[in-house]
């Protein structure tokens, strides 16, 4: 099921060059329009980039053309755009969001009126739909004026998952100058945490720049810094998290899995029998999970898939290693506030600092990750002959180690991903792959 526009997250891409410009927003919102029958509201949220004025005026200009009520909510986050669509049962939710990407990328994550985001079968419509128009985009400059959302149903819900209401532990947050860059210094203070902030001022600009998620090194070193219980660094849309504990040691999505499935295996009224991650999860979790007689799924990277094969294999949690934690009782929506929560409940009812509630889980494999920007397709590159012959020798020569070549979903880039028991075959294999990767591309 091939995609024109749509990639692994929603569509993405620089502000001004095709499809994130205006007239394609505006052709975007007439073909959700027609995707359904009976649309009437749809909700709009949006992060803190400069552009998303642009992206808001066009998806205004475009639903008020076919008499839609769009209501805008200003900055949120991804997730709590996808509560309140279904929440407030709106026929659709729209995050303007490029998510992790630099403040010059921006994007469209949409949310159906239950909450979740769309399938391929369903993008794949609405592709054609807009491929269809003929429509001569009328764009007018509108002020917008945004409806207020009174934030306290979405953490309600969150804290009804735990019987704890109060949290007296020291929280430092690293806010991306996102779309949490207010509301989870707020959320953690009323729940009880002494909070401490960082990159909360955004400017239009400095979303995700040198701060979030993207830099756990940052979150570690402020942690140790500021001698906080634990450490929260967001990314700019903040439906994932990435945690450091108390001692600057970093918790990515793989250890937080790890941490949940060790904890509440055995509750009834929460049993994992199974987890959903992708095939970039370490080694020592696939080792790990296998200990606890628990089977492991494996998907392509993105949330997307990781969601289709839980409720498949109706599987409670899954998850990605970059800190994208997915519940099913969440609307199969990463939520980094709510990842968060689980973990500061985990260390609250043990009464343990976060170090050892995850330091005897696993030992993490030498696993290394290089990023590539190619001027060749980089579909092609993995499909050349030289690279397929390359694949198969290193395959029938390192038996235990494993290795992913993939297309980025979000950015222009080929992930090159390597990991083995033994580092040494890290290192060899990933310069024979990245000096290949070279050579293809000239």
């Amino acid at each position: 099921m091939k995609k024109k526009y749509f990639g692994t997250d929603g569509i993405r891409g620089r502000v001004g060059s095709f499809p994130i410009t205006q007239p394609f927003i505006f052709k975007l919102a007439i073909s959700l329009f027609k995707s359904k029958k009976n649309i009437k509201k749809i909700i709009i949220g949006r992060d803190t980039r400069q552009s998303c004025f642009l992206l808001e005026n066009a998806l205004f200009n475009g639903f008020n053309s076919v008499n839609v009520k769009s209501d805008f909510v200003g900055v949120v986050s991804t997730p709590i755009l996808s509560f309140y669509t279904n929440f407030l049962k709106y026929d659709y939710g729209i995050m303007i969001s490029a998510s992790h990407n630099p403040y010059y990328d921006n994007g469209i994550k949409i949310f159906k009126k239950n909450g979740e985001k769309l399938n391929d079968r369903e993008e794949v419509r609405i592709e054609k739909i807009l491929d269809s128009l003929h429509t001569k985009p009328n764009i007018r400059k509108k002020k917008i004026v945004n409806k207020v959302l009174d934030f306290k149903n979405y953490k309600e819900e969150i804290l009804k998952k735990f019987s704890q209401k109060k949290f007296r532990i020291k929280v430092v947050i690293d806010c991306a100058n996102g779309s949490v860059f207010d509301i989870a210094p707020q959320f953690f203070k009323e729940i009880g945490c002494d909070v401490i902030k960082f990159s909360s001022r955004p400017n239009g600009t400095n979303i995700n720049k040198n701060c979030g998620a993207m830099y756990p090194k940052r979150i570690a070193r402020l942690t140790r810094k500021t001698k906080a219980d634990i450490g929260l660094s967001f990314d700019g849309d903040a439906d994932r998290v990435i945690i450091s504990d108390e001692k600057g040691q970093v918790l990515d999505g793989d250890i937080i899995i790890a941490a949940i499935t060790n904890y509440y295996r055995l509750k009834k009224d929460f049993k994992i029998k199974s987890i959903v991650s992708t095939h970039m999860c370490n080694i020592g979790l696939r080792e790990f999970l296998k200990n606890l007689n628990i089977k492991l799924y494996l998907t392509n990277v993105g949330d997307r898939y990781v969601i289709q094969k839980m409720k498949k294999a109706k599987t409670h949690l899954g998850g990605e290693q970059s800190g994208h934690i997915i519940f099913s009782d969440n609307g199969y929506c990463g939520d980094g506030i709510l990842t968060a929560m689980f973990v500061i409940d985990l260390m609250c009812r043990q009464k343990i600092k976060i170090s050892k509630l995850t330091e005897s889980l696993f030992l993490k494999s030498p696993q290394k990750l290089i990023n590539i920007k190619t001027k060749t397709n980089s579909e092609k590159i993995v499909k050349h002959p030289e690279m397929v012959k390359v694949l198969k020798n290193i395959k029938n020569k390192y038996k235990s180690l494993d290795y992913l070549i993939r297309k980025s979903g979000t950015e222009n880039l080929l992930r090159i991903m390597v990991q083995s028991k033994n580092k040494n075959e890290v290192s060899k294999v990933l310069k024979v792959l990245v000096n290949l990767v070279k050579k293809i591309d000239g």
